[in-house]
Protein backbone atom coordinates (compact mmCIF):
# COMPACT_ATOMS: atom_id res chain seq x y z
CA UNK A 1 0.00 0.00 0.00
CA UNK A 2 3.01 2.34 0.60
CA UNK A 3 4.17 2.02 -2.79
CA UNK A 4 0.92 2.51 -4.11
CA UNK A 5 0.36 6.09 -2.22
CA UNK A 6 -1.61 5.10 0.71
CA UNK A 7 -0.84 7.09 3.75
CA UNK A 8 -3.34 5.21 5.79
CA UNK A 9 -6.16 2.19 6.20
CA UNK A 10 -8.70 2.13 8.52
CA UNK A 11 -9.76 -0.86 9.92
CA UNK A 12 -12.87 -2.55 11.81
CA UNK A 13 -12.60 -2.28 15.46
CA UNK A 14 -9.80 -5.05 16.79
CA UNK A 15 -11.73 -4.91 19.85
CA UNK A 16 -13.33 -8.47 21.58
CA UNK A 17 -16.68 -8.27 20.48
CA UNK A 18 -20.12 -10.43 20.54
CA UNK A 19 -20.65 -13.23 18.22
CA UNK A 20 -23.88 -13.45 16.07
CA UNK A 21 -25.36 -16.43 14.66
CA UNK A 22 -24.45 -14.99 10.97
CA UNK A 23 -21.18 -13.87 12.01
CA UNK A 24 -22.48 -10.41 10.32
CA UNK A 25 -20.38 -7.33 9.83
CA UNK A 26 -22.47 -5.81 12.81
CA UNK A 27 -21.27 -7.92 15.12
CA UNK A 28 -17.53 -6.62 15.32
CA UNK A 29 -19.57 -3.17 16.24
CA UNK A 30 -21.06 -4.50 19.29
CA UNK A 31 -18.10 -4.56 22.48
CA UNK A 32 -17.57 -6.89 24.78
CA UNK A 33 -14.13 -5.47 25.99
CA UNK A 34 -11.52 -3.90 24.60
CA UNK A 35 -9.29 -6.46 24.63
CA UNK A 36 -7.50 -7.45 21.51
CA UNK A 37 -6.82 -11.01 22.53
CA UNK A 38 -9.02 -12.68 19.66
CA UNK A 39 -11.53 -10.91 17.60
CA UNK A 40 -12.25 -11.23 13.32
CA UNK A 41 -9.02 -9.25 13.25
CA UNK A 42 -7.09 -12.00 14.78
CA UNK A 43 -4.89 -12.03 17.69
CA UNK A 44 -3.43 -8.86 19.46
CA UNK A 45 0.07 -10.29 18.28
CA UNK A 46 -1.35 -10.47 15.03
CA UNK A 47 -3.03 -6.67 15.22
CA UNK A 48 0.24 -5.20 16.60
CA UNK A 49 2.14 -7.07 13.57
CA UNK A 50 0.08 -5.53 10.96
CA UNK A 51 0.59 -2.19 12.49
CA UNK A 52 4.25 -2.75 12.51
CA UNK A 53 4.64 -3.75 9.16
CA UNK A 54 2.32 -1.04 7.79
CA UNK A 55 3.92 1.87 9.98
CA UNK A 56 7.45 0.43 8.85
CA UNK A 57 6.19 1.02 5.10
CA UNK A 58 4.95 4.67 5.70
CA UNK A 59 1.11 3.55 5.98
CA UNK A 60 -0.56 4.22 9.33
CA UNK A 61 -3.46 2.36 10.44
CA UNK A 62 -6.96 4.04 11.66
CA UNK A 63 -9.38 1.61 14.36
CA UNK A 64 -12.76 2.10 13.71
CA UNK A 65 -13.52 2.83 17.82
CA UNK A 66 -16.74 2.24 19.19
CA UNK A 67 -16.69 3.84 22.64
CA UNK A 68 -20.33 4.83 22.60
CA UNK A 69 -21.80 1.74 24.09
CA UNK A 70 -21.19 -2.08 24.65
CA UNK A 71 -23.15 -5.55 22.67
CA UNK A 72 -26.86 -6.52 24.30
CA UNK A 73 -26.99 -10.10 21.91
CA UNK A 74 -27.16 -12.43 23.15
CA UNK A 75 -27.50 -11.67 26.62
CA UNK A 76 -26.61 -13.65 28.44
CA UNK A 77 -22.89 -13.79 26.21
CA UNK A 78 -20.00 -14.99 25.27
CA UNK A 79 -17.68 -12.90 23.37
CA UNK A 80 -15.10 -13.63 20.58
CA UNK A 81 -11.70 -13.83 23.33
CA UNK A 82 -14.24 -15.83 25.71
CA UNK A 83 -15.80 -13.26 28.12
CA UNK A 84 -18.91 -13.99 29.68
CA UNK A 85 -21.14 -10.32 30.24
CA UNK A 86 -25.10 -9.37 30.34
CA UNK A 87 -26.21 -6.56 28.69
CA UNK A 88 -25.33 -4.06 31.59
CA UNK A 89 -22.32 -6.39 33.03
CA UNK A 90 -18.84 -6.86 31.23
CA UNK A 91 -16.38 -7.99 33.96
CA UNK A 92 -13.61 -5.91 35.22
CA UNK A 93 -14.78 -3.20 32.66
CA UNK A 94 -18.68 -2.04 33.41
CA UNK A 95 -21.61 -2.55 35.44
CA UNK A 96 -24.77 -0.93 35.32
CA UNK A 97 -23.79 1.91 37.37
CA UNK A 98 -21.47 3.02 34.27
CA UNK A 99 -24.57 3.21 31.73
CA UNK A 100 -27.30 5.57 31.50
CA UNK A 101 -30.42 4.59 32.55
CA UNK A 102 -32.05 2.32 29.97
CA UNK A 103 -34.23 4.92 27.34
CA UNK A 104 -34.83 4.90 23.10
CA UNK A 105 -34.49 7.35 21.14
CA UNK A 106 -37.39 8.58 19.37
CA UNK A 107 -36.44 11.76 18.61
CA UNK A 108 -33.49 12.60 17.13
CA UNK A 109 -34.36 16.63 16.85
CA UNK A 110 -33.19 16.20 20.73
CA UNK A 111 -29.88 16.03 21.60
CA UNK A 112 -30.04 14.76 24.54
CA UNK A 113 -32.00 11.84 23.76
CA UNK A 114 -29.85 11.19 20.88
CA UNK A 115 -26.84 11.00 22.98
CA UNK A 116 -27.81 9.83 26.36
CA UNK A 117 -30.34 6.92 25.37
CA UNK A 118 -29.35 3.18 23.68
CA UNK A 119 -28.98 2.94 19.97
CA UNK A 120 -30.78 0.14 18.69
CA UNK A 121 -31.22 -1.05 22.19
CA UNK A 122 -27.28 -0.90 22.79
CA UNK A 123 -26.05 -0.42 26.44
CA UNK A 124 -25.30 3.44 25.72
CA UNK A 125 -22.03 4.32 28.28
CA UNK A 126 -21.92 7.02 30.19
CA UNK A 127 -19.71 8.99 29.44
CA UNK A 128 -20.08 11.90 31.93
CA UNK A 129 -18.81 9.53 34.38
CA UNK A 130 -14.63 10.14 34.81
CA UNK A 131 -14.59 6.14 35.34
CA UNK A 132 -15.98 5.47 31.76
CA UNK A 133 -13.99 8.89 30.15
CA UNK A 134 -10.88 6.41 31.57
CA UNK A 135 -11.23 3.13 30.39
CA UNK A 136 -11.93 4.49 27.15
CA UNK A 137 -9.06 7.01 27.50
CA UNK A 138 -7.01 3.89 28.38
CA UNK A 139 -8.03 1.75 25.87
CA UNK A 140 -6.99 4.39 22.73
CA UNK A 141 -3.76 4.91 24.80
CA UNK A 142 -3.03 1.01 24.68
CA UNK A 143 -3.87 0.69 20.66
CA UNK A 144 -1.77 4.14 20.18
CA UNK A 145 1.36 2.42 21.79
CA UNK A 146 1.24 -0.44 19.63
CA UNK A 147 1.37 2.24 16.90
CA UNK A 148 -2.29 3.09 15.56
CA UNK A 149 -1.97 6.28 14.11
CA UNK A 150 -5.72 7.25 14.77
CA UNK A 151 -9.23 6.84 15.28
CA UNK A 152 -12.63 6.86 13.73
CA UNK A 153 -15.16 7.55 16.13
CA UNK A 154 -18.15 5.00 14.92
CA UNK A 155 -21.69 6.58 16.51
CA UNK A 156 -19.84 9.59 17.73
CA UNK A 157 -23.06 11.64 17.23
CA UNK A 158 -24.22 9.57 20.07
CA UNK A 159 -21.67 11.22 22.43
CA UNK A 160 -21.84 14.77 23.92
CA UNK A 161 -19.31 16.62 22.21
CA UNK A 162 -17.82 17.68 26.00
CA UNK A 163 -17.14 14.17 26.61
CA UNK A 164 -15.45 13.30 23.70
CA UNK A 165 -13.28 16.59 24.39
CA UNK A 166 -12.41 15.00 27.94
CA UNK A 167 -11.70 12.01 26.53
CA UNK A 168 -9.29 12.81 23.94
CA UNK A 169 -7.46 15.64 26.24
CA UNK A 170 -6.92 12.41 28.51
CA UNK A 171 -5.75 10.39 25.13
CA UNK A 172 -3.37 13.52 24.12
CA UNK A 173 -2.03 14.03 27.23
CA UNK A 174 -0.73 11.15 28.08
CA UNK A 175 0.53 10.64 24.91
CA UNK A 176 2.55 13.85 24.56
CA UNK A 177 4.09 12.88 27.88
CA UNK A 178 5.11 9.75 26.73
CA UNK A 179 6.98 11.69 23.30
CA UNK A 180 4.34 9.99 21.35
CA UNK A 181 2.23 11.71 18.67
CA UNK A 182 -1.21 12.71 18.33
CA UNK A 183 -3.42 10.58 16.85
CA UNK A 184 -5.34 11.68 14.22
CA UNK A 185 -9.30 11.44 14.96
CA UNK A 186 -12.61 11.92 12.99
CA UNK A 187 -15.91 11.18 13.84
CA UNK A 188 -18.93 9.09 12.03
Amino acid sequence: LGPAGFAAVQVSPPNEHSITPSHDWSERYQPVSYSLGRSRSGTEAEFTDMVTRCKAVGVGIIVDAVINHMTNFPSPGVGSNGTAYTKYSYPGLYTQADFHPACAITNYQNAANVQDCELFSLPDLNTKSNKVRNTIADYLVALARIGVAGYRIDAAKHIQQVDLDSIFTRVNTTLVGEGRPIPYVYLE
